[in-house]
């Protein structure tokens, strides 16, 4: 798990980090006592990754309808 604050990864970052975090879930490498700080991590970088992909798609639809396309 990293340290770096969530609000300060790229998309590409928490991404990764995120499939991390799921490989090790998947493969039981996550101790009961880690797993509710994993978890809540997981869940914010999956609503980051997600904001980020609903925001960039906003911005690429106004980009469309400017050039009217």
């Amino acid at each position: 798990m990293e340290d770096k604050p969530i609000s300060e990864l790229t998309y590409e970052e928490a991404s990764n980090e995120l499939e991390s975090i799921l490989e090790q879930l998947r493969n039981d490498e996550v101790s009961i006592d880690k797993l509710e700080n994993v978890v809540t991590r997981a869940a914010a970088l999956s609503k980051l990754c997600q904001d980020k992909l609903r925001n960039t798609e906003k911005k690429v639809q106004n980009i469309i309808e400017k050039l009217g396309l």
